[in-house]
């Protein structure tokens, strides 16, 4: 016997509230949350909305539920855009500052960015996916690490850009599946590919609780 939907979406649901509570006070707790002020916002943010999200439920309309969940949708994209900007300041500081050639860099780097997330709305049918932001803002995160593995100098800093390196790969992993699914009129695979992102965020901010560190034993950024 396989555990019904609503089984299933509980569990995630109560083991990811508790995971990222623990996080949160982790953050606090070793000191990154002040270097990384937005990050840890962001941490704070996610079991925040969950909690209203799954509170709410069942208690007002379908309406009103709707656009609670698009304005807080929104406010988690729009947190993780600033914590791209965050980390790369961070990343740029730690090389010694910009140069001509970094600006351009980013310029490139956002320009190609684009264009992959243009690319991929062609190619999604818009019945499975068109936030066009959130799958902008995958791809930054892609390309965001790509930079700091080679010029980070913060354990912390490409800890942090990792994870969400990966919970990037892992959506456009389950957006292929999903979309697969789609095309073939499976709802089951279709199903199963939607928990993927909400499982491998949960192996994530277990991989942040056991390699952050205290930022105490960080190399200091130069000012």
């Amino acid at each position: 016997m396989y555990p019904s939907r609503l089984a299933t979406n509980t569990t995630i649901l109560t083991f990811g509230f508790v995971l990222q509570c623990v996080l949160v006070y982790v953050v606090f707790r070793r000191g990154i949350a002040r270097r990384f002020p937005i990050f840890a916002s962001l941490l704070v943010f996610q079991p925040v909305r969950a909690a209203l999200l799954f509170g709410f439920s069942g208690h007002i309309d379908r309406s009103l539920a709707s656009s609670l969940y698009e304005v807080l949708s929104f406010i988690d994209v729009v947190l993780q855009m600033m914590v791209v900007v965050e980390l790369a300041l961070h990343l740029i500081r730690g090389m010694g500052g910009w140069t001509r050639f970094r600006a351009l860099l980013c310029l490139v780097l956002l320009g190609a960015t684009s264009v992959f997330t243009w690319i991929t709305l062609v190619l999604v049918p818009n019945r499975i996916f068109n936030d066009r932001l959130q799958l902008f803002a995958w791809f930054v995160l892609l390309a965001l690490f790509g930079v700091v593995l080679k010029g980070s100098r913060s354990p912390n800093l490409t800890r942090i850009s990792a994870g969400f390196s990966v919970f990037s790969l892992m959506q456009f992993s389950a957006l292929a599946g999903r979309t697969v699914a789609f095309l073939d009129r499976d709802a089951g695979q279709y199903v199963a590919w939607s928990y993927v992102p909400a499982v491998g965020y949960l192996a994530i901010v277990v991989f942040w609780l056991i390699t952050l560190q205290k930022e105490s034993e960080q190399i200091p950024i130069p000012s």
